[in-house]
């Protein structure tokens, strides 16, 4: 549904671009007709002027109305002919025989070497409709229907490129928030663990990964960074519907948690024995598990050693 109202978006705003465009287009054009047909009437009545019978003040002569107003009602029979946008509404104050034209007018005006001649017309300006054709309609469906293949394409694209991402490789530790499971990809089962555990884990892989240098101690209080990456996985689990309950506390009964990990971890790598350590969080040796020198980090682990689904 949503994909429908984005293609149609897309195709209204195409198609008012179009559209924009045309009317523009047909504005210009009508514009342009007019001057180009008043140029021709100006010029044709000037080339007439000395046949016509106007009043002429200079040599008290006087205009013989019924001629002017047949040849301004011939001249427009004419211009209908030629699908003219002007009509010649009067001439020196004579209008045109049987006249049936009320359309407010403009002048324009024939200087002689003796009078200056009045020219009244009216403009046949376009309709609404004249300003709405096909051809936006046209070019919108065709560049819409290209635009929304493109984004089909990069949508499959960008969908292939997550799978492949989430395609785990040889050798690689498979954190999976969608199963809330722990693997390892040559082919072994998938261990599911608690909530605690669990997130603990994520949080101290990510932890480590961006710190190599990471110094944990049994004896020192688990780090507030590494506290907020847990409780952020645990977050993630609630929207994947895996849990309602409620948020563990990560700094607590460390020593438990950990023994969790790595009983998981055991079972997982129980054939690997060689790669395990890489994922494996330390114990204590020689003093205990309260050693100040026991460090459970993760040393030598990296980016491409783990591969985190649904994160």
């Amino acid at each position: 549904m949503k994909a429908k109202l984005i293609y149609v978006g897309l195709f209204t705003l195409i198609w008012l671009i179009f559209q924009f465009a045309f009317v523009i287009g047909v504005h210009f054009q009508a514009t342009s007709n007019q001057a180009q047909f008043l140029a021709n009437i100006e010029k044709r009545i000037a080339i007439d002027l000395p046949k016509l019978r106007l009043a002429n003040p200079k040599f008290k002569t006087v205009a013989d109305t019924r001629s002017v107003s047949h040849y301004i009602s011939d001249l427009n029979s004419v211009l209908d002919e030629q699908r003219s946008p002007i009509d010649v509404i009067s001439i020196q104050g004579i209008v045109e025989a049987d006249i049936q034209r009320a359309k407010a007018s403009r002048e324009t005006y024939l200087e002689t070497h003796d009078q200056k001649i009045t020219i009244q017309y009216a403009v046949n300006t376009p309709s609404i409709a004249d300003y709405f054709g096909i051809a936006p309609l046209i070019l919108a469906t065709l560049l819409s229907y290209l635009c929304i293949q493109r984004l089909r394409l990069t949508h499959r694209n960008t969908a292939n490129l997550q799978k492949e991402l989430e395609t785990p490789v040889n050798h690689q530790l498979i954190i999976d928030l969608k199963s809330k499971s722990i693997s390892y990809v040559d082919g072994t089962t998938p261990i599911i663990l608690p909530n605690k555990p669990f997130c603990f884990y994520a949080a101290l892989v990510d932890y480590c990964i961006q710190d190599n240098s990471a110094n944990l101690s049994n004896s020192s209080d688990v780090p507030e960074e590494l506290i907020q990456m847990a409780n952020k996985y645990f977050y993630r689990l609630i929207d994947l519907g895996h849990t309602k309950r409620k948020r563990p506390d990560f700094a607590a009964n460390l020593d438990k948690t950990l023994s969790e990990i790595r009983s998981a971890l055991d079972e997982i790598f129980v054939d690997h024995q060689e790669e395990k350590e890489l994922f494996y969080p330390p114990k204590a040796q020689g003093e205990g598990s309260r050693s100040k020198l026991h460090n459970y980090a993760l040393p030598n682990i990296s980016a491409e050693k783990v591969l985190f689904i649904g994160k």
